[in-house]
């Protein structure tokens, strides 16, 4: 959906639940306009909104708290991937990853409830409101290695690539289990734009090269 058509949409479902758009409202939705469909505690109240119409919305369900200090308006999931975007706008310096990777590039019929997160090693861990989120830590290098960045509608993410992935998945087989790691490695393999030169790369700096060997002579 067009992101302007998703913004009104919003509007429309505020109006539909009996609540008057006065001056303040106006202002409120043409600021998460502005900002395609989130605004920032910050920008709300550079505009004049005070906190009380803040949580005036919130609590009325037309805006969800992703974290504090940031929002997005509330309505039915009309963005494939809407988590993504919450998680990535609400912690930029992360990496979306495992499971939640996965599923983004289609190596897995798992669809998983919560979204999994990287963050760097020796970094605070975020308080997310919603959506959830797990948040795991890498070392500086493996947290670095394999990082792209994919458009979802109008919005950036940051996240791992395929190879990337599944060796990260190797390192927490113990935690994903053996059947997800197998399934997402099979699903690889059948690609047409499978790299086993780069996965072994991948693998090396994941510390999984012999297991994922032994694994690939297994399958191939």
């Amino acid at each position: 959906m067009d992101k302007n058509a998703y913004i009104y949409y919003n509007m429309y479902t505020f109006l539909s639940i009996g609540v008057s758009m006065n001056n303040i409202d106006n202002k409120i939705y043409k600021i998460f306009k502005e900002h395609k469909g989130f605004a920032r505690t910050k920008d709300l109240l550079s505009a004049g909104i005070h906190p009380r119409d803040i949580k005036r919305i919130t609590e009325k369900g037309l805006a969800t708290r992703v974290k504090r200090g940031l929002y997005r308006l509330s309505d039915i999931p009309l963005v494939s991937n809407q988590g993504l975007i919450d998680v990535s706008l609400a912690v930029p310096e992360g990496v979306v990853c495992l499971l939640s990777a996965l599923t983004y590039h289609d190596l897995t019929t798992y669809n998983p409830s919560v979204i999994s997160m990287a963050i760097c090693r020796g970094t605070r861990r975020p308080k997310i409101d919603y959506p959830p989120v797990t948040f795991y830590y890498f070392s500086r290098r493996q947290f670095e290695a394999g990082i792209i960045e994919k458009k979802i509608t109008s919005y950036k993410i940051r996240i791992y690539n395929p190879e990337k992935t599944i060796c990260d998945c190797f390192r927490y087989r113990n935690k994903l289990g053996i059947d997800m790691v197998k399934e997402s490695l099979s699903e690889y393999l059948k690609r047409k734009d499978r790299n086993l030169e780069r996965l072994l790369e991948f693998a090396e700096i994941c510390r999984v090269k012999p297991l994922l060997k032994t694994w690939l002579e297994a399958m191939i």
